[in-house]
């Protein structure tokens, strides 16, 4: 399959998911998530706020502020490219998804975060990871050198994933049934 087949494969299944099952493993991806060896002493985290079928992350989002991280997000850019924020204010970004205020948030070097969690749309247990193809996460992640960690559902898992070489496998895929790392 081509990687625009697997996207659509892995969008349908994840789109065929009932809001109630959606959601009760969304909470078992961010109880793993925190507990994952690789959050362990990260002082600051790059997270993303998920669309509406994504797996949604705020549960872990206040774990980890009450753990004393500093959570920053994502601010997309022209061609592809995006910085990550400590959000001081909030305005409509890419996808309907809200996004930091460069205005009135503050920028946070590649080399001052210590995990980066990326959305994915498929992944397989090799941690090869597809998203939506615009390569913004891989871009960032080849001038970061934090350890990158996927959240996705477990229907959103193929048997191999149309990796090419400039697609940066995952330190490791969490799902609400397992987590896969070297």
């Amino acid at each position: 399959m081509t990687k625009k087949e697997q996207r659509a494969a892995a969008l349908a299944a994840r789109r065929a998911m009932s809001p109630e099952a959606r959601k009760s493993a969304s909470e078992a991806i961010c109880r793993r998530l925190a507990g994952l060896a690789l959050l362990e002493g990260a002082g600051t985290v790059l997270s993303y706020r998920a669309t509406e079928d994504e797996a949604d992350l705020t549960l872990l989002h206040e774990t980890l502020r009450k753990r004393g991280v500093r959570l920053v997000f994502p601010v997309g850019l022209p061609r592809g490219a995006m910085e990550a924020y400590l959000p001081g204010g909030w305005r409509p970004g890419a996808y309907g998804i809200a996004e930091p205020d460069p205005e009135t948030s503050r920028l946070i070097l590649p080399e001052e975060i210590d995990l980066v969690l990326v959305p994915c749309v498929a992944f397989d247990a090799r941690r090869r990871r597809l998203g939506h193809g615009g390569g913004c996460y891989d871009r960032y992640l080849s001038r970061c050198a934090a350890p990158a960690v996927a959240a996705a559902f477990a229907c959103q898992r193929l048997d191999q994933v149309a990796a090419e070489l400039h697609d940066i496998p995952m330190d490791a895929v969490v799902t609400e049934e397992e987590v896969y790392q070297q």
